[in-house]
């Protein structure tokens, strides 16, 4: 009788473990997929929100675009640019760099152009000369102030805010970056030329492979906060 339920119990027993181990677990790589439920879930949701904060920037886009073409459409190159410096206001009255509402301009005649097949009117020799002559003129204006000056009276000129002063803000701040596209770009190459000895040093150390490189590497390491 002993034996018969022994056998018995460990028939059961055999049971519940082929039972437990025939269960199918659904796993995503090598988790099981519950964990992960909760977070796809979200990116999902998210997902969604996202795509409709897309959906409707652009929908405002096109009605931007529309409304710019219609202005733009058949003007001469004269009043395109106008177009251009008061639409660069716009954008630097909210804080924008004067490079920045250029770069936002171009994007956006960019648009315009392909999805209106718009052509940008062209500036004639006479309309070059004039610019050229116009720009002269400006530096000369601005040739008895420093840097600091201009800036200073840019910042006045922003924190009025009507469209007078931010026309002439946007020309104070084209003057300081011409006073300064030189040593910019000096300072860039510099930059570069220093980052480049910089890698090729690291990489040097790092195959030595030795105790006093790898102090330098670590001394490196410690220098730029790593």
């Amino acid at each position: 009788m002993a034996n018969k339920a022994t056998q018995s119990t460990q028939t059961q027993t055999e049971m519940v473990v082929e039972s437990a181990v025939a269960v199918d677990v659904p796993m995503i790589g090598d988790r099981p997929a519950v964990e992960l439920q909760d977070t796809i879930f979200s990116i999902g949701e998210e997902t969604l929100a996202a795509e409709g904060l897309m959906q409707r920037g652009k929908q405002a886009l096109d009605v931007l675009d529309a409304n710019l073409h219609d202005i733009v459409k058949g003007i001469a190159y004269v009043e395109f640019m106008l177009v251009r410096d008061y639409f660069k206001a716009g954008a630097i009255d909210k804080g924008r760099t004067d490079d920045a509402a250029q770069k936002m301009w171009e994007r956006s005649i960019g648009r315009v152009v392909s999805t209106f097949d718009f052509v940008k009117p062209k500036s004639e020799a006479k309309d070059a000369v004039r610019k050229q002559e116009a720009k002269a003129k400006k530096i000369e204006a601005f040739a008895s102030q420093s840097d600091g000056e201009l800036a200073d009276v840019r910042g006045d000129l922003l924190a009025k805010g009507d469209q007078s002063s931010l026309r002439k803000a946007i020309e104070i701040g084209k003057e300081i970056d011409r006073r300064n596209e030189g040593s910019i770009k000096a300072d860039a190459e510099q930059r570069k030329m220093m980052v480049s000895k910089i890698v090729t040093r690291v990489k040097e150390l790092s195959k030595a492979a030795t105790d006093d490189a790898d102090a330098i590497l670590t001394q490196v390491l410690m220098m730029l906060g790593a």
